[in-house]
């Protein structure tokens, strides 16, 4: 198929299920997409399910499907390579041109939670059939002509693919995250206390991530029982907040995400952009742009909680969290948008050659 030049207009067709209003792969999506519709590409999306008020696509395709699997043979079954340049998928989908593994590898997923959790984690892994479906769907996705390129936002991940399938490094791109500086810089800390019915002088340490399990909400409880500020509060956010996500941020004195599996936890970047000190673990992909003690801190171990409490006993001290602030907006304002978007489009470019 004739593929358009670089300096002309992409047909672009993304592929993302369902709409998920805390997901980070959604928010990275509609901020792809208005980038690309703003440079004046075509973009259409195929889904399951769709927020009408997150819509920057020229048009929305519902796919009927119950599950990931179903949806994956449905969208494979369409003929969008006749109707669009670019098939870009966000979803385990066989015979894509591009798949962004934002979402990690589930197989790696399981083997993080076998790895904190021995025998529950093999338990709920082993009782759900689902996860065998989505492995299987997730090899074929990484045959050799499974998918055109890979996308990866982070080298973390990208190791695994190229480790786990023996995939080639030269069909993967490893493109961070980027985030609108701007809007996550200017949040309101009153507007956002008094939302989130935080006091003053309370000291907060906030948590962004649906899956309890995943994110590590267990570890960080555990890490503010043994914390001695009395007036620390442990805000966790895993459905829409009462308030826009800039002002519980600046709400915020601490962002602290111990997760177990994160391919590069989008959150980590807008805490940053809002002066946070970050506190997150090596097995979220987005550690790799913090340099420890300077604008943030890195756990070997999600699971790590005496360290997590003497990080956080540590920064209590304003004076502290301030020596940290400047540097970690420093570090958000080198991933914007814009150098997302033109990594992208690069990747584009190469499925012509």
């Amino acid at each position: 198929m004739e593929r358009h030049a670089a300096t002309k207009s992409w047909r672009v067709a993304f592929l993302r299920r369902r709409f998920s209003p805390t997901g980070g792969a959604e928010r990275y999506l509609l901020r792809l997409a208005s980038g690309l519709a703003a440079r004046g590409h075509q973009v259409t999306l195929y889904c399951e399910d769709w927020s009408p008020r997150e819509n920057p696509f020229e048009s929305v395709r519902k796919i009927e499907a119950g599950d990931p699997v179903s949806f994956a043979r449905k969208a494979a079954s369409l003929p969008l390579h006749e109707r669009h340049d670019i098939v870009f998928s966000l979803e385990r989908v066989p015979g894509c041109d591009i798949y962004r593994a934002g979402d990690g590898l589930h197989v790696e997923w399981l083997a993080h939670r076998k790895m904190f959790s021995p025998v529950a984690g093999l338990v709920r892994t082993l009782l759900r059939s689902k996860n065998r479906e989505l492995c299987r769907l997730e090899a074929e996705v990484f045959q050799p002509k499974g998918v055109g390129r890979v996308i990866c936002n982070s080298h973390f991940v990208a190791e695994q693919v190229a480790r786990r399938f023996d995939f080639p490094h030269e069909r993967i791109d490893v493109i961070y995250n980027g985030v609108p500086y701007q809007q996550f810089s200017s949040g309101d800390r009153a507007l956002g206390r008094k939302a989130l019915q935080l006091n003053p002088d309370d000291y907060v340490v906030l948590l962004v991530g649906a899956g309890r399990e995943r994110k590590g909400h267990a570890f960080a409880r555990r890490a503010m029982e043994g914390i001695r500020k009395k007036y620390a509060k442990l805000v966790i956010v895993d459905s829409p907040p009462p308030v826009a996500m800039p002002h519980v941020y600046a709400a915020a004195d601490v962002f602290l995400l111990p997760t177990i599996y994160d391919p590069f936890a989008n959150v980590t970047l807008e805490a940053l952009a809002a002066g946070l000190p970050v506190i997150t673990s090596a097995q979220n992909g987005a550690s790799e742009i913090i340099t420890e003690g300077k604008n943030g801190f890195i756990l070997k171990r999600a699971d790590d909680v005496s360290k997590i409490v003497q990080l956080l006993d540590e920064l209590a001290d304003p004076e502290r969290r301030l020596l940290l602030r400047e540097p970690a907006q420093t570090l958000a304002r080198e991933y914007d948008l814009g150098r997302n978007l033109t990594a992208t489009l690069a990747a584009f470019d190469k499925l012509s050659h």
